[in-house]
């Protein structure tokens, strides 16, 4: 079986070790919180800001508490709020 997860939506910024991605379509367009290295974390502060449009390339995990977690692999910038003006 293929473990594989693409997903897009707003950056809301990064809280413990994790991106917070606003996904519409959801129900209240809920947050996501996708787990990302040191690495990401590093770029994403040179090019991404608040409510950039993203894509979100990864894999599932489950914890020691059975919860479903995405850790992402590959991070894509699709637009910025000031071009879709």
């Amino acid at each position: 079986m293929v473990n594989s997860v693409v997903i897009s939506g707003y950056f809301k910024g990064i809280e413990n070790k994790e991106l917070l991605l606003k996904v519409e379509g959801l129900k209240n367009h809920q947050i996501v919180r996708i787990n990302i290295s040191k690495g990401f974390q590093k770029e994403l502060d040179n090019y991404i800001k608040e409510n950039d449009l993203i894509g979100i390339k990864g894999y599932i995990e489950v914890d020691d508490l059975h919860r479903i977690i995405i850790i992402a692999t590959k991070i894509t910038f699709i637009s910025n709020k000031k071009a879709q003006n």
